[in-house]
């Protein structure tokens, strides 16, 4: 074998020995990525899950139910009122709350008022964050958030709950096909929502399954 074969030899070698290393590289990287990716989609999704959450206990303390669709959740936000307590005077540093208020030197009032304002009172974008919340992320809000709510038997009472919850093919809309199919199987396997979800339609719980 001549020099320069042995060269033109080598440098196919190298030039295949790097095609090789970047196949190898993409392979790992990409569910790295994959998984990175879906994780920041996730968070927001449980940030809108939580204002829901946030919505319905308040919901449910003022009437004792639960708001049974998305649509009404934004409505009651917008137009709904919700009651509040404010402490009117100042509590000495000598004194409890309680003991102010025994002594008549502060007084609790309730007021009613907006019920956003109530639950969202540091919220700069107000429209923009009530357009976005009836939607699952992602989606160029063309879908809803599944939102369900009613009541179960347990001991004897008629117990208020609910759920919301979006499915990984919907946040995840857009990424790589197989990895998403892989993830849903994943939680299927498991026994767990193949998404993100809070509360339950067959407990009275309002957790999270992130929590």
């Amino acid at each position: 074998m001549n020099k320069q074969l042995r060269i033109v030899l080598q440098i196919a070698l190298g030039i295949i020995a790097v095609v090789l290393a970047l196949f190898i590289y993409r392979g790992i990287m990409k569910p790295v990525r994959f998984n990175q990716e879906k994780d920041q989609r996730a968070a927001v999704v449980v940030q809108r899950l939580k204002d829901i959450r946030t919505v319905q206990e308040a919901y449910k303390k003022a009437y004792g139910h639960f708001i049974s669709d998305i649509d009404s959740i934004v409505l009651f936000l917008q137009d709904g009122e919700l009651p509040y307590t404010r402490m009117i005077g100042t509590v000495p540093d000598s004194l409890t709350e309680e003991e102010a208020i025994k002594l008549k030197i502060v007084s609790r009032e309730t007021f009613t008022e907006n019920a956003y304002n109530v639950l969202f009172p540091n919220e700069t974008d107000k429209a923009g964050h009530l357009a976005r919340l009836a939607y699952v992320p992602y989606t160029q809000q063309t879908e809803k958030i599944d939102l369900q709510a009613g009541f179960i038997e347990k001991n004897g009472y008629h117990v208020p709950v609910f759920e919301a919850k979006v499915p990984f093919e919907l946040f995840l809309n857009g990424m790589d096909e197989q990895l998403i199919r892989n993830t849903v199987s994943q939680a299927n396997d498991l026994n767990r929502y193949p998404g993100v979800k809070v509360g339950s339609m067959e407990e009275a719980i309002t957790d999270g399954n992130w929590e």
